[in-house]
């Protein structure tokens, strides 16, 4: 506990360093504004589309903003020797791996607790909706932290580390609809139907992300079918310790 709650503050003190809690709010908030006054010009349903405008532009901000904080954080403590200290101590890689990403973690969920009550005041959606909104963005902020710290430890670059992790979030959030694009191609030959053997294993391999954080809940709220809750917790059940434990294979065996 007491490895856990230094590491913690180690993390808070580089957050507060890096003006992490003062940027993403003021990004999140000027992201609003610029929802509001999108919305402002159209005829109807003003408040319905600068909550879809603010619900996908909010998690864009919050959750690249926690990517590139988590990844370059790492490197400059890895190259820096503050990891290779903490080591040093009586603590395992493996004990390392998690407690570093449930700092991460209690940091993503204080941004995303954040970036929900923003979403309460200036959009005013649904309590149901916010409620459902606010919970699955959390959840895909800890399975982005997780991914971000898995490439993090595992490449030696934080540029490199970044790019993958937009590049795994695309996909991520594209793998439902390439997916569709898989099963619609099967039955054609050539290329199409080599593209589409690569689509179908894309959208099992990755998580289906278009499941998290719908801007739906904030126009609608929450609805009895099709809301897509229990399969996006499922989904972090499943990947968040998979990625995990192959951090920590992989941070095992790698020489600092």
């Amino acid at each position: 506990m007491s490895a856990y709650m230094a590491l913690l503050r180690y993390l808070f003190i580089s957050a507060a360093r890096e003006r992490l809690f003062l940027t993403l709010p003021v990004l999140i908030a000027a992201g609003a504004a610029l929802s509001l006054f999108t919305s402002s010009s159209a005829i109807a349903e003003q408040r319905e589309m600068a909550a879809a405008f603010f619900g996908a532009g909010s998690r864009v901000i919050l959750i690249f903003g926690l990517i590139i904080f988590s990844c370059f954080h790492v490197r400059r403590a890895m190259s820096g020797g503050e990891i290779a200290f903490i080591l040093s101590r009586p603590l395992s890689r493996g004990a390392f791996v998690l407690v570093y990403a449930a700092s991460l973690g209690v940091i993503g969920m204080i941004c995303a607790g954040l970036t929900g009550v923003f979403a309460g005041f200036i959009i005013r959606p649904p309590l149901d909706g916010l409620v459902l909104w606010s919970a699955s963005l959390l959840l895909e902020t800890l399975l982005m932290i997780v991914m971000a710290l898995f490439f993090a430890l595992t490449l030696n670059s934080a540029v490199t580390a970044v790019l993958s992790c937009a590049g795994f979030y695309a996909l991520a959030r594209l793998s439902g609809f390439l997916g569709e694009l898989a099963s619609s191609a099967q039955t054609h030959g050539g290329a199409d139907g080599l593209l589409s053997k690569v689509f179908t294993a894309i959208s099992m391999l990755v998580p289906r992300l278009d499941f998290f954080t719908r801007g739906e809940w904030l126009v609608h709220g929450w609805r009895e079918e099709g809301h897509g809750i229990e399969l996006a917790l499922l989904q972090c059940v499943v990947f968040i310790p998979l990625i995990l434990t192959a951090t920590m294979i992989d941070f095992s065996r790698r020489r600092l």
